[in-house]
């Protein structure tokens, strides 16, 4: 039995193309479908072409907490521990010992009544203010004042107020204390020097062993960028490059230490490798696109296409960071262009 098409509208795909048959009509091709391109601004910028190296990330101001005095270890902190201004750093035959004060000067003397004025007389007493304890005028000169203080300090902190510090009761540091790795067990016999645990600041830093002969790479106050282990790029200043090279051994290039300093926190990690990136060339103010902008032209060189579908002759200059400078007449700041998925 022969069926009639009467209105019925039947779609038909021929040759790649879209067909309508309405009836008995003539097929005609169905408009084409609008392809959304994905287009970038051309932007002025400064670019920066990086190199990158390995590095350490760690802690600043290392050092070594060494015993004051003689006797059983009783506590040690644990590594990670921070210590801040007026707390201990261990203990001794169970009473607390080596109060962290910020300063400078080490205490390389005694305090008591009637030593010779000193720098370091100051550098107490301004502890002793900033913890809250009246010392009178802060100045080099120890006086009952100077005395009345530090009997207060000792009674808070149930030591003997006799109103003298030996040394080794008090350690200057710059700042707050990170305790780092353990070089003694509680039950220890211990004595003055006895090494007890590094020590560092709170502040992350990263160390670059440079090739000797790139020492040009660095300077001093240079920004840089830095791969934490986390995947995170964070920003860095140079702040120390090493003026005398040394070798790991005798197959291997002479370095110098570049140290990189961080701001914020960056986690807890100690002695992670870390990926530094040194500028090695730089363009400021540049035209630039991203690189999947840029096309190869037929013939040679390279172009931009418009959105209108015109190419756009430029010759590429320095590639930072996924984008590219590009020059050319008719490129302007703000112009949109083509780029591939």
């Amino acid at each position: 039995m022969k069926r009639a098409l009467g209105s019925v509208a039947v779609v038909a795909a021929v040759a790649g193309g879209a067909f309508v048959v309405a009836g008995g009509d003539t097929p005609t091709k169905a408009a084409e479908p609008t392809v959304s391109r994905e287009t970038a601004v051309v932007e002025r910028r400064d670019l920066v072409d990086r190199e990158n190296l390995a590095g350490t990330l760690g802690y600043a101001d290392p050092g070594t907490l060494a015993s004051g005095v003689s006797g059983t270890l009783t506590g040690l902190r644990d590594p990670g521990t921070v210590v801040t201004r007026g707390h201990s750093l261990y203990s001794v035959n169970g009473d607390p010992a080596a109060f962290l004060l910020y300063g400078d000067l080490p205490a390389w003397r005694d305090f008591a009544s009637g030593m010779t004025d000193g720098e370091d007389v100051r550098q107490l007493e301004r502890n002793l203010r900033a913890l809250g304890y009246d010392t009178g005028t802060v100045d080099d000169d120890w006086d009952w004042e100077t005395t009345a203080a530090v009997k207060a300090f000792q009674r808070d902190r149930d030591l003997d107020d006799d109103g003298t510090l030996a040394r080794g009761e008090v350690v200057f540091r710059p700042d707050a204390t990170r305790i780092g790795e353990a070089k003694a067990t509680v039950g220890d016999q211990t004595g003055p020097g006895r090494a007890l645990a590094e020590i560092s600041s709170t502040a992350r830093r990263v160390t670059v062993a440079l090739d000797a002969r790139r020492q040009e790479l660095a300077r001093k106050g240079d920004e840089v960028t830095v791969e934490l282990p986390t995947g995170d790029t964070a920003t860095g200043r140079v702040s120390d490059v090493g003026t005398v090279a040394t070798k790991a051994g005798e197959d291997s290039d002479p370095t110098i230490d570049v140290t990189i300093t961080l701001s914020g926190r960056r986690g807890e990690l100690d002695q992670a490798p870390v990926d530094v990136g040194f500028a090695v060339e730089r363009r400021r103010g540049a035209l630039a696109v991203p690189v999947k902008a840029l096309l190869a032209r037929q013939g040679g060189g390279y172009a931009l296409e418009l959105g209108d579908g015109r190419m756009l002759p430029v010759t590429p200059g320095l590639y930072a960071d996924d984008m590219v400078e590009v020059e050319g007449d008719g490129l302007r700041e703000g112009l949109r262009v083509v780029t591939a998925r």
